[in-house]
């Protein structure tokens, strides 16, 4: 029993000599990082990097180098703290230079911005990167046509009476001079509109690829306006016409009348009469071809109301008189 008591004490001695002896060596350890951090080093750290002051009637065509390694001097908790946070310092664009191949910069030359960036104690030994060429542009800019990217599904029995109006119909662009001469046209975003059966007047924006983000819009949206109607059937007969008879020569045609059967819109249905087509069937169609023995149509005048016709028959005969 005395045993087994003596035991249990010389555990517990032994695990407070133990709990005393890794108190100290953490102390130590904490007390040796504080004197070793708080040296003077010389290590290098990475910096995310943005430009500023671009000159006038210049922009950047293509992104430069994003990302620089400074050689920094300065105590160790300073340098600790580069190394594990991401950091972002700004280059000056003011005083660039120009050469055979392009503008660039000299970071070196901007140290001392660099290091006024940083925390005091910091001091800005040296910059990986000797010389940072920017692609600069001139800005310039250029009108284009607007593109309809549209799929318009109608009701059965329903469709435009007019074409669709993009209100506008071009913008303005503005950016360098090499990506805005390679620029023809600017596209609508996707717009989709399904069983319309009556007038819309919608927004839609405008499509910004990704390549051209450093291309600026005059306007972001346009206006897509349209005019929808009830579309019924009509049908009436006119007289056939020959045109181009030669001196001498009577062609008769076979039949003497032609059919239109065509659609339009129901508000414009009583605007439609004969005289809004204009149909004729040339003779030199068979000068040109004297083995064919059929003339087809030829339609030289059509009123806008009508959105589409047939005509029947489609060909006619002819017998030639002399």
């Amino acid at each position: 029993m005395k045993s087994n008591i003596s035991s249990h004490k010389i555990s517990l001695i032994q695990n407070r000599k133990l709990k005393v002896f890794l108190f100290c060596l953490l102390l130590t350890t904490v007390l040796w990082l504080l004197v070793e951090l708080s040296k003077i080093y010389n290590s290098q750290a990475s910096f995310n990097v943005v430009y500023t002051s671009i000159p006038k009637n210049l922009l950047l065509q293509n992104k430069p180098v994003d990302k620089l390694n400074l050689e920094l001097r300065a105590p160790g908790f300073s340098l600790l703290k580069y190394k594990i946070r991401n950091k972002k310092v700004s280059l000056n664009l003011q005083n660039i230079y120009k050469n055979n191949r392009g503008f660039y910069i000299l970071p070196n030359n901007q140290k001392v911005r660099l290091a006024s960036q940083l925390s005091g104690d910091v001091e800005v030994i040296r910059v990986s990167a000797d010389t940072i060429f920017i692609d600069l542009g001139v800005n310039i800019s250029k009108k284009v046509p607007v593109n309809l990217q549209a799929d318009l599904k109608f009701k059965l029995g329903y469709n435009l009476i007019e074409k669709v109006q993009l209100v506008p119909d071009s913008i303005v662009i503005l950016g360098p001079e090499k990506h805005i001469d390679s620029i023809q046209e600017i596209s609508t975003s996707p717009l989709s509109l399904k069983d319309v059966y009556e007038d819309f007047n919608v927004e839609i924006g405008l499509h910004q690829p990704e390549e051209q983000l450093n291309v600026n819009l005059s306007i972001k949206k346009i206006q897509l306006i349209g005019k929808v109607d009830k579309f019924t059937e009509g049908h009436f007969k006119i007289p056939v016409t020959v045109i181009n008879e030669p001196e001498g020569i009577k062609i008769n045609p076979f039949p003497k009348e032609i059919e239109v059967v065509y659609k339009a819109g129901l508000s414009n249905f009583s605007k439609i009469n004969e005289k809004s087509i204009l149909i004729v069937y040339d003779y030199k169609q068979y000068e040109k071809d004297s083995l064919i023995t059929f003339l087809t149509p030829i339609i030289k005048q059509q009123s806008e109301y009508i959105t589409s016709y047939k005509i029947i028959p489609s060909q006619i005969e002819f017998l030639i008189q002399k």
